[in-house]
């Protein structure tokens, strides 16, 4: 219906509004020192409306890695329940560093981060952890898949850390592509796999 894609796309507007206003905010003044009032000034929204987008003000704050995650999950989702588990999270992982992150804001998140140590190491690691738990349940809700708990987390652990691994490249040195870092991490352990005796099986 119009009308809810409308509704929809108005949340999704106000949610990157406040999301953004606060990255400004904590980038400006910091973290610890700014406040929901003032978001929701600086935002021109009420209290009300942060809170039913926002749990706490670190969902805030790391709010654009979670929207790529939620995209990346509702494509995994939707891939067909034949193709092997690799295949797919290969694809929605390269899709998702084609369409990339917004550098500028990455920047902001990693600032506040670099000042807020205890954010980077709980909130990162945490909010890491239940991804892959939601891509393996994404994984094993698919009709018919037969495979062990062990075997889909094996699966999404090492793909996500190709992801992980041309992320933290991209940021770190500074490069120009995002999907670029992806394809060469993945081409890496692609030739170091074929080439080991683990490619065997054990022993």
């Amino acid at each position: 219906m119009p009308e809810e894609g409308t509704r929809q796309r108005n949340l999704l507007a106000t949610r990157r509004r406040i999301a953004e206003t606060a990255l400004d905010l904590f980038h400006r003044q910091g973290y610890a020192e700014t406040t929901i009032d003032q978001i929701a000034g600086a935002a021109k929204v009420g209290r009300r409306t942060i809170f039913r987008h926002f749990a706490t003000k670190e969902a805030i704050l790391l709010d654009h890695l979670a929207i790529r995650r939620e995209v990346t999950l509702r494509r995994l989702r939707d891939r067909p329940s034949a193709e092997p588990l690799l295949v797919s999270l290969h694809t929605v992982f390269r899709d998702l560093a084609e369409r990339g992150y917004d550098r500028r804001l990455l920047a902001q998140i990693r600032a506040v981060l670099t000042t807020e140590p205890r954010l980077a190491r709980d909130e990162l690691s945490v909010g890491g952890f239940l991804f892959e738990k939601k891509l393996v349940e994404a994984l094993r809700d698919r009709d018919g898949e037969t495979r062990s708990y062990l075997e889909v987390h094996a699966v999404v652990f090492m793909a996500a850390s190709w992801f992980m691994t041309a992320t933290h490249l991209y940021l770190i040195e500074a490069r120009s592509s995002l999907l670029e870092c992806y394809d060469e991490v993945v081409a890496v352990c692609a030739r170091e796999l074929a080439g080991s005796p683990l490619a065997e099986g054990p022993p």
